[in-house]
């Protein structure tokens, strides 16, 4: 076979010298798309780096600042608006001289004596049973009751008690009818029905002249309450004594319910 030959520009080229050309304009073309690529590709980077390190320069989060550009110089002062300082200051300074004391004359201030030592040492006290006595030096004599002072004062400190507790009098009250009044309870007809018994305790008031003036708390089974008050109030009792005197006084009184 022969080989074909190819006219190019006047030259004479062989198949075989034809394709190495063809293999060396290929490999050129493609080293400068690559060039490009890459050249197009730093670029793009640079360019995105650089916009990065600017955003990274502003504050986030942060109000813009505002500026505000105002006049320093004052506004003009009218000389009719300024109240008048000096009148003010003087009504006030009259206003203090008002307030010093006035100096005391001579004569207003001889009028007053004081009495000397000796004088005060001839001041004379006497007491008495009926009451003491002051004498000045002018022979004047003043008599001052001590007894009431004392009368008042024992009765502030020992107040008058009208009823008092079994434990506080001297001679406590005793019952002389107790057996008779128990004798003549009733038993309740309820307390029989169901076979109770039971304890009962009430507090009476005696009286001066021993007599029960009230019934008070009654302790126990509330079915016994009502025939214990009864009875209660049929007690009679020697009287209780408080610096020998009769006295109101609370005592507490027993019964017993039992069945036969």
């Amino acid at each position: 076979m022969f080989d074909e030959i190819i006219l190019i520009n006047n030259d004479k080229y062989g198949a075989a010298e034809l394709k190495k050309l063809y293999q060396g304009f290929t490999l050129k073309g493609f080293i400068i798309a690559v060039t490009f690529h890459l050249a197009l590709i730093a670029a793009y980077m640079l360019i995105t780096y650089f916009n990065e390190a600017k955003a990274k320069d502003i504050p986030k989060g942060r109000d813009p600042v505002i500026i505000v550009e105002f006049d320093e110089t004052p506004p003009p002062i009218d000389d009719k608006e300024i109240p008048p300082i000096k009148e003010e200051i003087a009504n006030k300074v009259k206003d203090l001289a008002s307030l010093q004391p006035e100096p005391v004359k001579k004569e207003v201030a001889d009028d007053v004596v004081l009495k000397t030592q000796d004088e005060l040492n001839e001041i004379n006290t006497s007491t008495s049973r009926e009451g003491d006595s002051l004498v000045l030096a002018d022979n004047t004599n003043i008599k001052i009751d001590t007894k009431l002072g004392d009368k008042i004062d024992k009765e502030i400190k020992e107040p008058v008690k009208d009823i008092y507790n079994i434990i506080e009098v001297e001679v406590a009250p005793e019952c002389t009818n107790l057996h008779q009044i128990r004798s003549e309870v009733n038993y309740p007809p309820r307390a029989i029905e169901i076979g109770l018994e039971g304890r009962v305790t009430v507090r009476v008031l005696v009286g001066p002249d021993g007599s029960v003036v009230k019934v008070g708390a009654v302790s126990g089974n509330k079915i016994f309450h009502d025939e214990v008050r009864d009875k209660a109030l049929e007690l009679v009792f020697t009287p209780g004594l408080q610096n020998n005197k009769p006295v109101k006084v609370w005592v507490t009184v027993p019964f017993s319910f039992k069945l036969k």
